[in-house]
């Protein structure tokens, strides 16, 4: 059994920006299309055709490949004012690196009080955000639809769990 007073949250942390660094090279959206689907059901009873799934690994390698426009069009689904997203889809590698400096930042500055809420809230807006634009996002195209898949959700949770782990060692800080 899992002592959880004595358990150092750093072992925990790093577990959990682990998962966020495996899960951005996991599926974060699978694009379907009800288009295809209406022949695939025919053969294999499935309402839709799962065209292509996603990492976060992907997006940038698909956005500047013979593939861009298919992948500039998903891009355009979540951010439909942007400009030069072949380009900027590059940033979307900060995202694991992101959470492995959020975590030597927690390492290093273990004893600076304003680090943890800082990094807390920093964790867990990530996911209030992220989530936000998702659930107010319609995904649901005329020829393609895109389902969120398990490792976004997994980043995505790992961001607020990290997140949740700095604020309560902030507590415990307090309270010494």
């Amino acid at each position: 059994m899992i002592d959880f007073k004595t358990l150092d949250l750093k072992f925990v942390k790093l577990a959990v920006v682990c998962v966020i660094f495996a899960s951005f090279f996991l599926p974060w959206i699978a694009v379907e299309s009800a288009a295809v689907g209406g022949v695939t059901k025919l053969l294999t009873g499935k309402k839709q055709a799962t065209i292509d799934t996603i990492s976060g690994f992907d997006v940038p390698i698909k956005a500047n490949s013979s593939e861009s426009r298919f992948m500039l069009s998903i891009i355009k689904i979540f951010n439909p004012s942007l400009k030069n997203a072949d380009k900027k889809s590059f940033l979307i590698w900060i995202v694991p690196l992101f959470a492995v400096l959020m975590f030597f930042l927690s390492v290093k500055y273990n004893d600076i009080k304003f680090v943890k809420p800082i990094l807390g809230i920093i964790g867990v807006s990530i996911f209030v955000v992220a989530a936000f634009k998702i659930f107010t996002t319609d995904l649901d195209k005329l020829v393609l639809n895109v389902r969120i898949a398990y490792g976004l959700w997994l980043v995505l949770i790992g961001y607020l769990f990290f997140g949740i782990l700095e604020i309560v060692d902030f507590v415990k800080m307090m309270k010494k």
